[in-house]
């Protein structure tokens, strides 16, 4: 959660970026950035329809311990401007009320059930982790996710990912999206 809000100014900041559709960045712990709206959030997370070069670039998935910031500045209002201007800022509802925000298990299960490829990042202590693909299997501590590499094949084992080690969850985005189509066992 943001380090300089305590928990009920953090929720209330969030409702209002999310009422006032603005556009932000995200500044997650490990000094890395997000910049999109915030479309939803949780006890535990917070939903974002990630932008890059004016375009809606997918949904991004961030625990709260997992944010150290969420700035919105002169910078961020010219960049709302411009995606309204052009007509752009068009979020598919259903998918954001189709997807469960409650813990990670009940998250997992919602983008299986609406039949995304998911991504899964890490990058927490010594564990690296970036595992893109179908979700197999969900249960109260972890996911299984068949994995494919950049040239399209499948892993022959796929990955077991702990909950405790995530950092991000995308889906829905351009590149699952069309890459899932392409795959080679």
């Amino acid at each position: 959660m943001a380090k300089d809000l305590n928990e009920k100014e953090f929720k209330k900041l969030i409702q209002k970026h999310i009422n006032k559709i603005n556009f932000v960045r995200i500044t997650l712990e490990n000094e890395s950035y997000i910049f999109g709206f915030i479309v939803k959030f949780s006890e535990n997370f917070v939903m974002i329809e990630e932008t890059g070069d004016f375009l809606l670039a997918g949904i991004k998935i961030i625990p709260y311990e997992s944010i150290k910031s969420i700035r919105h500045n002169k910078f961020d209002k010219i960049s709302k401007h411009i995606y309204s201007e052009e007509g752009l800022i068009k979020f598919n509802h259903k998918i954001i009320d189709n997807t469960s925000l409650k813990n990670f298990e009940s998250l997992f299960k919602s983008i299986k059930k609406q039949n995304f490829h998911c991504i899964v990042e890490s990058s927490k202590k010594d564990t690296h982790i970036f595992s893109i693909g179908e979700i197999l299997e969900v249960n109260e501590k972890s996911v299984i996710i068949k994995n494919y590499d950049g040239a399209g094949k499948i892993d022959k084992k796929p990955s077991k990912i702990a909950f405790k080690n995530i950092d991000l969850i995308n889906f829905n985005d351009n590149y699952s999206l069309v890459f899932r189509k392409y795959l080679t066992e």
